[in-house]
């Protein structure tokens, strides 16, 4: 099967052109950070190629035999919202499947379902923990990694359970406990900041005080970018007009969802460049960028939702409203920091929308929510010369 440019989903090796996931991380740092024992936040923006990265690190780790790493998505704990014993079982379920799945191990899923479910629920998932901590199944007694993702989308006492219960095992690793627990998600740990039923916020970093580190996953480099879309090249010999490649950065500046969506418009959905002996020219790319944009493909259409926050709102209208450095001084630093986690602004060389096709989707989407909110004066937001007024449009988020 020929290969594809993924954007849904982990990309898989033989399905799909990719940057060699490992490369994307700094492993040695990581693997320091397990040989001292640590716990740490590995955060990045959704469709940012995350979870490729998680699994080839499991994977990276179990070859070497030095530890048993283990990849669990827990998203499925969100669904439950505040109703905390669900959760806990959620995310336990989620734990031993995953070790059925990625280390063959079907004892911790029998332990799981009969003298895991006789401990309270409080320290349910503690329990779990420590029991495969101890549970080599080649007596070896190799140390445990865990790569926890999707925690930011737990929430509530939820999530306060979790930090909480990996918090009581601390102490116990790495022979009763995981050596390392890596906790995944689009936010770094301080941005978690959460309500208990009884509306107390504890922050993430009272419940997780343990953290020793945030790293974050960045984009493709301008080379990896133009690598990735040379694969095609290499291995269907379609050849790119060169005039492309600064296009294709301007636009994207290494989004991965964006710079493989785009390969798929221009490859796939232009019938006319299926013929492979025919090279994708300037003005194709143009139009596949402009398709792309108006599709509201799913990651775009997500900006929306995003864009719905009030302290999002505020930060985005105020970069788009001032292209100087000096518009960041009325920002909350949290806030701001939260906006670049959820990769839609970036502070190089100052603060300014991540890439260009963010800068056209963007005001679009606030402009229509601000229609909605505001007035159904379809023209209220334009200057006399019909262009996008944005002092205008800031003034009314801040109101």
């Amino acid at each position: 099967m020929a290969k594809k440019f993924n954007n849904a989903g982990p990309s898989v090796a033989g399905d799909h052109f990719m940057i060699d996931p490992l490369q994307r991380i700094d492993v040695q740092s990581i693997e320091s950070l397990i040989e001292d024992k640590r716990y740490f936040i590995l955060h990045a923006p959704r469709q940012t190629g995350k979870t490729t990265c998680l699994l080839a690190l499991m994977h990276h780790l179990n070859a070497e035999e030095k530890y048993r790493a283990l990849y669990v998505n827990i998203e499925a704990a969100q669904a439950v919202r505040g109703r905390v014993e669900d959760g806990v079982q959620a995310m336990g379920d989620s734990l031993a499947a995953a070790c059925t799945l990625y280390l063959n191990d079907r004892s911790i899923q029998t332990w799981w379902q009969t003298e895991g479910r006789l401990i309270g629920y409080v320290n349910r998932f503690t329990g779990l923990l420590a029991h495969w901590s101890q549970s080599d199944p080649t007596g070896q007694n190799r140390p445990t990694v865990l790569l926890l993702d999707e925690v930011d989308a737990l929430v509530g006492d939820t999530l306060i359970s979790l930090l909480r219960q990996i918090r009581a095992g601390y102490a116990q690793r790495p022979n009763a406990f995981p050596q390392t627990i890596i906790l995944c998600g689009v936010r770094d740990i301080r941005d978690y900041r959460i309500h208990t039923a009884h509306h107390e916020i504890i922050t993430g970093g009272s419940a997780f005080n343990i953290k020793a580190k945030s790293l974050r996953l960045g984009n493709f480099s301008k080379a990896e970018t133009i690598e990735l879309w040379q694969q095609h090249t290499a291995e269907t010999g379609q050849v790119f007009d060169d005039a492309i490649w600064n296009e294709l950065w301007l636009d994207t500046e290494g989004q991965p969802w964006l710079v493989n969506a785009l390969a798929a418009e221009c490859i796939w959905e232009d019938k006319s460049a299926h013929d492979r002996s025919q090279p994708i020219r300037l003005e194709q790319y143009k139009k596949a960028r402009e398709r792309l944009i108006r599709s509201r493909a799913t990651h775009l259409d997500a900006l929306s939702d995003k864009l719905r926050e009030p302290r999002v709102q505020r930060i985005i209208a105020s970069v788009l409203a001032s292209e100087d450095q000096e518009a960041s001084s009325q920002f909350l630093n949290d806030d701001q920091e939260y906006v670049v986690d959820l990769g839609l602004i970036t502070e190089r060389p100052h603060i300014r929308i991540s890439n260009r096709i963010y800068r056209e989707v963007i005001p679009r989407e606030l402009t229509w929510i601000t229609q909605t909110r505001i007035t159904h004066d379809q023209a209220w937001y334009l200057t006399p010369e019909r262009k996008l007024d944005m002092p205008k449009l800031l003034a009314a988020f801040q109101q």
